[in-house]
């Protein structure tokens, strides 16, 4: 799985919240955030650290939508 798959089913303040985690700018569209993730996680950023900005009750809400097991 792609993490941008994971990533548009995020809220925009989801996002925000994850760029401010990793220290990016949180400014822009939804698309605009969801790329900047992509190009850090294209960059070298770790899967884990991206995951781990978000919020535990964001990522679990992106995951129910793309039917992640377990989730």
């Amino acid at each position: 799985m792609n993490i941008d798959k994971l990533l548009v089913e995020c809220r925009s303040d989801d996002l925000a919240h994850a760029l401010r985690e990793l220290g990016l700018p949180v400014t822009g569209t939804k698309p605009q955030r969801i790329e900047r993730l992509v190009q850090h996680h294209a960059g070298g950023g770790a899967t884990s650290d991206i995951l781990g900005a978000l919020k535990p009750e964001d990522l679990r809400r992106a995951a129910k939508a793309i039917k992640f097991e377990g989730a």
